[in-house]
């Protein structure tokens, strides 16, 4: 009876050893399934939103400025994690700004529907949000101004490679004015997005 009992004692304390080590096989299966769902390809978004200007002038007074506004972004997404695009956002309003050439004199900049055109680098360390981070132009009919631009971007992933999402951006045009941009918008990944494949 000792020697049955020793014996079941022994099975069940190998199954226990070797329980960490067979789900870790299954986990890592799992992951290597899951890696191999990479969104590879383009991803087009067009979206919508508002612009803020916080130097802005109305009627000869500083006025905080809330004009609607509409993006076409196209990122090429390497993988899981990084993309690189070219992001297009166009003011739909004409307006006047306090542009701040230095620190003692200010000058009114008139803007014409400026559109500005950026190239972003994006990084997303998880499935949803992803950071941000590039320069480009704003270009108008009076005067073009360089531009540096950080965001974050957080998306929800629909079937058939469709994602809904939003996107804040801070636009810096150096030594005139900023802006600060949040949208609304829909993507579409398309040439080369891979599904998840069974192994």
């Amino acid at each position: 009876m000792m020697r049955i009992f020793y014996l079941k004692c022994t099975l069940i304390a190998l199954i226990l050893l070797a329980f960490p080590g067979i789900t870790g096989h299954i986990f890592a299966q799992t992951v290597e399934k899951e890696e191999t769902e990479k969104e590879q390809g383009y991803k087009i978004t067009v979206a919508m939103g508002h612009a803020h200007v916080h130097e802005g002038i109305a009627e000869g007074d500083k006025k905080w400025l809330v004009m609607a506004s509409w993006a076409m972004n196209v990122d090429y997404v390497l993988n899981s994690h990084w993309a690189v695009g070219l992001h297009n956002d166009l003011i739909l309003e004409d307006f006047a700004v306090e542009e701040h050439l230095n620190n003692e004199d200010n000058m009114v900049l008139e803007r014409s529907t400026p559109i500005a055109t950026k190239v972003v680098g994006t990084y997303k360390p998880g499935k949803h949000l992803g950071f941000m981070l590039g320069a480009g132009e704003e270009f108008a009919k009076e005067e073009n101004l360089f531009l540096s631009t950080a965001g974050l971007d957080y998306g929800w992933h629909l079937k058939r490679g469709w994602e809904v999402g939003a996107e804040l951006s801070y636009d810096v045009k150096w030594k005139s004015y900023d802006t600060w941009i949040l949208g609304f918008g829909v993507s579409k990944f398309i040439d080369g997005h891979r599904r998840h494949k069974h192994i």
